[in-house]
């Protein structure tokens, strides 16, 4: 007699279901009003596990973040270094449209917006590092590669720039369209267009003249 073993999905790995759930309350409820003790209960897993993973809320605050946002990231640096290997003329469009060209995958589009939504609304002091650590180098990877086509444009100029931009990337991601015009796939995708567009015309002006410039 044969005897046929039952197709069972994998289990889900404990770290794995600790991030879900503190991904899923720190969204909710925010970081302060979120204890260990509720994430490993969402997650069904004890006190103990979760501690033993991520050592303190603050490190499963990072370990979530960075779940979301290191694939976006590798996909920016390749896209760079591909653009740079091309060996087509750079311009500022160019590098814009590959640094936001992650935001076009659905899955960027449907989670991440949630995510980055509530860590930008967090406590500067708590996120900020966080924000530094996964960011840094990508930041600069592309003002590195802008600088060259901006030559009107101090460093220090190009650096709030950059911040601006990021902020209406953000903006855009949590609410896909202006005040009036009902958001959806196509709202978004248009402007991210737009986007592109108020993003060279920002970055490509001489500097106004301001402090330090």
């Amino acid at each position: 007699m044969s005897i046929t073993a039952a197709r069972t999905s994998p289990p889900i790995d404990t770290r794995d279901k600790i991030l879900d759930a503190a991904e899923l309350l720190f969204v909710e409820r925010g970081f302060a009003a979120t204890s260990m003790r509720a994430i490993a209960s969402k997650a069904e897993v004890n006190l103990a596990a979760a501690n033993y993973h991520f050592g303190s809320k603050r490190g499963l605050l990072s370990a979530v973040f960075h779940r979301r946002v290191a694939p976006i990231t590798k996909q920016r640096l390749a896209g760079l270094k591909q653009l740079k290997e091309s060996g087509k003329a750079l311009t500022v469009r160019g590098i814009l449209e590959v640094f936001f060209q992650p935001m076009t995958s659905s899955e960027n589009n449907t989670i991440v917006p949630g995510v980055v939504g509530w860590i930008y609304g967090e406590q500067e002091a708590i996120t900020k590092p966080i924000l530094e650590s996964e960011f840094a180098e990508t930041t600069a990877a592309f003002q590195e590669a802008l600088k060259p086509l901006l030559a009107k444009v101090s460093r220090e100029e190009l650096g709030w720039r950059f911040h601006f931009i990021i902020g209406a990337m953000i903006h855009l991601l949590r609410i896909n369209a202006p005040l009036g015009v009902a958001s959806s796939r196509k709202s978004f995708d248009t402007g991210l267009q737009r986007l592109v567009d108020f993003a060279v015309a920002g970055l490509s002006q001489a500097n106004t003249g301001m402090p330090n410039d």
